[in-house]
């Protein structure tokens, strides 16, 4: 019994140190969002200050030897930074894009620390929606159409692409780069060639994989099983627990009658 208690308390120290990873990334989105709230709301100027201090505390926690942050994920999420920070301060820039940049940050941020249920999968319906709409157009071959919905599209792409980054192996994010360059080269001739619905075709399978295979991964093997060992222990210690406090109250009992019969 001592060792499967132990084995239980180990279990949880190992655990602990996540814990605390996540609650502190938790802390950096919540400024983020507080700083979202405050786009919304056009007090930019105090929007400005909340990200201030996002930068100064995800620089400390990056410094942090105990967090695990690669080089590439700190540069993702600089730029997502560094975007988001400039766009509150430049003159004529709408309030959408404004948003649209802290939002983007906010999703990356997430994206660090959510492994399982990241925020950016939430923009799954907007991003094919978007994506929709311009198949439509191409199948109407309404050019000044297109070029409206491959913008609207790109634009919901750029919102989840800092969190892709983040989020997706090398090889994967290679061939989402390869689309954007695609689109963007061509976006004035793909309605004139009969390739460019093919390849249309090929983006949203990519896209749909991307969504798909991520909700499909959302509960991983390791966590099933370290759940179902740590329910296990617990229950077993519970058994146990509650087994001695009956066996003792019966042998409590058992000893007060006989010393009623002596």
């Amino acid at each position: 019994m001592k060792r499967t208690l132990i084995g239980l308390i180990a279990f949880l120290i190992i655990m602990f140190p996540l814990r605390i990873y996540a609650e502190e990334w938790n802390e950096l989105t919540g400024l983020l969002d507080d700083s979202l709230q405050l786009v919304k709301r056009n007090e930019d100027e105090k929007a400005v200050q909340v990200l201030q201090h996002f930068s100064e505390q995800f620089l400390i926690k990056g410094n942090e030897k105990k967090q695990e942050v690669t080089p590439d994920q700190v540069r993702v999420i600089s730029l997502a930074y560094d975007k988001a920070q400039q766009s509150l301060s430049e003159e004529g820039l709408g309030k959408q894009a404004k948003i649209d940049n802290v939002l983007a940050l906010q999703l990356a941020v997430d994206a660090q620390v959510s492994k399982y249920q990241p925020l950016w999968m939430e923009r799954e319906r907007k991003v094919m929606d978007a994506f929709s709409q311009m198949e439509k157009a191409m199948e109407k071959e309404d050019a000044g159409q297109f070029q409206q919905t491959l913008n609207t599209f790109l634009n919901e792409f750029n919102i989840i692409y800092p969190s892709l980054m983040i989020a997706l192996p090398e090889n994967e994010v290679q061939r989402v780069n390869v689309h954007l360059s695609y689109l963007d080269e061509f976006r004035n001739v793909m309605l004139k060639t009969k390739g460019g619905q093919m390849q249309l075709g090929i983006i949203k399978g990519d896209l749909q994989k991307i969504f798909h295979t991520v909700k499909k991964d959302e509960i991983a093997p390791s966590l099933i099983w370290f759940m179902t060992i740590t329910g296990g222990l617990i229950l077993f210690t519970l058994t146990y627990v509650g087994w001695r406090k009956y066996k003792g109250e019966r042998e409590k009992r058992k000893s007060n009658v006989h010393s009623k019969n002596r």
